[in-house]
């Protein structure tokens, strides 16, 4: 038997393939017929720091999921699918809707990492979130989405990895559409789909849009000398009241700059005529970061003036060895609170040890992300590896015991 043993690992590789057996998602409205439905796959890797060293936690969307959270959406709100599983853990995705198609927009991953069982060792406990443009492409309504393909997303220390997903959001009647729209990714490999477009009674959600913001130079000096540089485009997505109503923001590039430079702390305030926003910078083992974001907003609604408070001093973002700078050229999004999502533009910032007042050799936030990816894969492949290699003992074990030679 073992010269067919290629054959038989090939056979067993696809059968490990089936094995990861997809997670499915239904969500009710108020009249208890389906609005949201999903079926997907989802690999998490995540970059933290252990005691003493950085460590890798690599786990799955498991089959026990709560969909608490989630809202079916009107013509005032956007859907909202959220699966909530483990110790303060949940993968979001909200939904938007016009012109007859529907899309998937941002995907906020929230973790938990005093959850000592994916986080064993974890130095810092405490509630992060990433939220990332989805690649979920746009199909028409009445339309399961559908995309067999592996797509990996990475975001500043965490990497997904998604496949085998359908997705189907604004589900007219409580009754999941035949009609299966495929990603590109599954193109090359999948008969051309059924995309039949239906009219829909529903109204367009016109989703608020921005141009993007300018970006601004702001300098703090220590004397005559600077001390912190930071080149930025700064939007603000606010949610506010519970119909989860949004506004979009953009800070005037002529923003008052303050604040305090320090060997091991420095903090950036900026201020306009509606907007204060709040970025503390810390040193830990020769590495800064900015840990902590804090906002406070005016805004007019209905007529009366709103003050929205939002702040969070548990982030990580914007990392560098201490004597460069950090240099991200491609859109962010810092998810700060429930409430505020900062969307940072070709950010530049040095908050430490300028030597000559001018920005030090530049670290690229590709660079700094480029490892998640085959972290996640190699980790993927590994699991895959380590179930090829226990099917295969057990049905070594099956031929023995039922008395076939080997040759």
């Amino acid at each position: 038997m073992q010269r067919f043993g290629g054959l038989w690992v090939v056979l067993l590789l696809v059968v490990g393939f089936s094995l990861s057996k997809a997670v499915e998602v239904e969500v009710h409205g108020k009249d208890n017929k389906t609005c949201i439905y999903a079926v997907l796959s989802v690999n998490f890797t995540v970059h933290y720091e252990g005691n003493g060293t950085m460590e890798n936690a690599t786990f799955q969307l498991p089959n026990s999921l709560s969909s608490n959270g989630s809202i079916c959406g009107d013509n005032n709100s956007a859907p909202l699918l959220k699966m909530g599983f483990g110790t303060g853990h949940s993968l979001s995705l909200n939904f938007s809707h016009s012109a007859g198609i529907f899309s998937g927009d941002v995907l906020t991953f929230t973790y938990n990492t005093s959850d000592a069982k994916l986080f064993p060792g974890a130095k810092n406990t405490s509630v992060k979130r990433v939220a990332v443009n989805s690649l979920m492409e746009s199909v028409p309504l009445n339309t399961i989405y559908t995309c067999r393909s592996a797509k990996a997303i990475e975001s500043e220390a965490v990497a997904m990895v998604l496949w085998n997903v359908s997705i189907q959001a604004f589900v007219e009647n409580g009754t999941i559409s035949k009609n299966e729209s495929f990603c590109k990714a599954d193109m090359s490999t999948t008969v051309a789909p059924i995309t039949t477009q239906t009219t829909s009674t529903l109204t367009p959600t016109v989703t608020p849009t921005k141009p993007p913001p300018a970006v601004g130079n702001y300098t703090l000096k220590n004397g005559s000398d600077p001390c912190l540089l930071a080149n930025m485009g700064l939007q603000l997505n606010l949610t506010y009241t519970d119909d989860n109503q949004t506004r979009v923001i953009n800070i005037d590039s002529n923003s008052n700059a303050s604040g305090h430079c320090g060997d091991e702390e420095a903090t950036l305030i900026l201020e306009d005529i509606d907007t204060t926003i709040q970025f503390r910078f810390i040193v830990e083992q020769s590495k800064f970061f900015l840990k902590g974001v804090k906002a406070n907003i005016s805004i007019v609604i209905n007529g009366s003036t709103i003050a929205l408070n939002s702040s969070n001093n548990n982030l990580r973002y914007w990392q560098a060895s201490v004597g460069s700078s950090y240099m991200c050229h491609k859109e962010q999004r810092l998810m700060v609170t429930d409430q505020l999502v900062v969307n940072a533009f070709n950010v530049w910032v040095q908050p430490f040890e300028l030597k000559t007042g001018t920005f030090s050799r530049a670290e690229d936030c590709k660079a700094n992300e480029n490892y998640i990816v085959p972290i996640a894969v190699g980790a993927a492949l590994g699991a895959l590896i380590l179930i090829v290699l226990v099917i295969y003992i057990i049905g070594r074990r099956q031929n023995r015991s039922n008395g076939y030679e080997q040759f």
